[in-house]
């Protein structure tokens, strides 16, 4: 009798796993949604048409460590806690270390799921010196006893729940190492070297590998483009792989009313305002669409590779990034800002039962993703995440949804001027600064965000409106983070 119910267990637990879809998140760092997909027609041709491209996707964060650690936490940055991309702030990987016992990649091994890491992780990963003598020892014995987090070598750490990981332990396009499942692999200056294509094969390979199995994987491809070059603080544009490093040299920066800070007026005092050069901008926004050709090969080999394996029909597709990035926007260069450039991403998804070449308009972000990947997956968090799954947005473009999401900004080491929480609805931005600046904006009437009418008496009701929105977003956890 016991074998015949254990023989029933496995049966179902093999069935369940098959009908559970695959997932594979392909995000890239700093890539802005002005217009930068209508540069990659693979992207286009086999995720958006095939798929729903969301219009109005957003980030809780907009800065990398922290967008990261909220798409494994699915927590915003308020209770993750995570608000800077260096430790010495509170940020960066530093900050995360504390939750990798109790994230995605757990919750999906749990509910049965191969799991793969592969590009960059949580800004500072692998960096800081190993403990010595009497340390090392100590630590080592509390990693073996599960009494310590804390790496006996910050390059060789594998966190847990991943079955591979392939993480780049230096975030460049050439000179730098990987560790695979705790063995460093060097990479040098040759063609073959560039990182984004040495991620595209070990992806690939990755997908053959599940041909034969029928339990599900999630597989999380962390792409260093269109990023610029270099280390955290390291200057320089994107690097280009070398059949990409001639194209787009008549492309120019799209301009709109905002460009430069031209048309922008009333203009809050202590709003940020750092002007760079703008032959510069030309530059970096033409590297940053050369190095994204390399990620459309990295999409495609994807899809080709799972078509191959007989999996494409079963899987999941997302492709997003983890901030985007202002290219001369209100005087602008960077991220981590309230302005539509900086908190607004790219979002595409395709898989099984999804319509084809479909929009959506709703206010959605990268909590959501979290959410509807434990939903599909049958994954249970271990965490109260702040998301919503996608998936009634999937069958009906007209589902009840959200009116208003929260974005926050600014890291640890900022000025008060700089950090603040912000409502974004359909129509209207609201930001309250730590110093207590406001700023309002008609985004139907003035979607470049030129003037503020914090200070307007006709839009006095709609400031009273958003400040108690925002007050009961800037602390919520779980439910209370969905604004009807």
């Amino acid at each position: 009798m016991r074998i015949i119910a254990a023989f029933l267990l496995l049966l179902c637990t093999t069935l369940c796993a098959a009908a559970r879809p695959n997932i594979v998140v392909i995000l890239t760092d700093d890539q802005d949604d002005t217009g930068s997909m209508n540069y990659m027609p693979k992207t286009v041709s086999l995720l958006a048409e095939h798929g729903i491209t969301f219009t109005n996707s957003f980030v809780n964060f907009s800065l990398c460590a922290p967008s990261r650690s909220s798409f494994l936490t699915g927590q915003a940055a308020h209770n993750d806690g995570v608000r800077s991309n260096k430790e010495r702030y509170g940020g960066g990987w530093g900050a995360f270390r504390k939750d990798e016992e109790n994230v995605l990649p757990i919750w999906l091994k749990a509910a049965g799921y191969e799991t793969a890491f592969l590009g960059k992780y949580v800004n500072g990963y692998a960096k800081g010196k190993p403990p010595r003598g009497i340390a090392y020892w100590a630590n080592l014995a509390g990693n073996w006893l599960h009494l310590s987090n804390v790496p006996s070598n910050p390059a060789t750490w594998v966190p847990p729940g991943w079955d591979l990981w392939y993480a780049l332990t230096r975030e460049r396009y050439y000179d730098y190492s990987v560790n695979e499942n705790g063995t460093l692999i060097h990479f040098g200056h040759e063609a073959r070297d560039y990182s984004t294509d040495v991620l595209k094969d070990r992806a690939a390979r990755f997908i053959k590998d599940q041909a034969g199995s029928t339990a599900p994987f999630f597989m999380l491809v962390s792409t260093k483009a269109p990023h610029g070059q270099g280390d955290e603080g390291e200057k320089g544009p994107a690097i280009a792989a070398p059949k990409y490093e001639h194209a787009f040299m008549d492309v120019t920066i799209p301009r709109n009313p905002a460009f430069y800070g031209a048309g922008v007026t009333g203009k809050e005092p202590g709003q940020p305002v750092l002007v760079g050069k703008r032959g510069d901008l030309e530059t970096e926004y033409r590297k940053e669409l050369q190095s994204l050709q390399s990620v459309d090969d990295l999409v495609e080999a994807v899809v080709t590779t799972l078509r191959d394996a007989g999996k494409l029909d079963n899987t999941l597709i997302v492709y997003t990034s983890d901030n985007g990035y202002l290219f001369g926007e209100h005087g602008l260069s960077g991220k981590g800002v309230p302005y539509e450039g900086s908190i607004k991403v790219p979002l595409v998804i395709r898989g099984p039962g999804l319509p084809e070449n479909q929009k959506r308009s709703q206010l959605v972000n990268n909590l959501d993703v979290v959410a509807t990947i434990e939903d599909l997956a049958g994954a249970k968090p271990g965490l109260a995440c702040d998301g919503h799954t996608l998936a009634p947005l999937f069958a009906d473009p007209n589902a009840p949804w959200r009116s208003a999401i929260l974005i926050e900004g600014g890291s640890d080491a900022s000025s008060p001027s700089n950090r603040y929480a912000a409502v974004r609805s359909p129509d209207q931005k609201y930001v309250r600064y730590d110093s207590g600046v406001e700023a309002l904006y008609d985004l139907a009437a003035d979607p470049y965000e030129l003037e503020s009418k914090a200070h307007d008496a006709k839009y006095a009701a709609d400031l009273v409106r958003l400040r108690g929105v925002e007050e009961k977003l800037r602390s919520c956890a779980g439910p209370s983070c969905w604004i009807e």
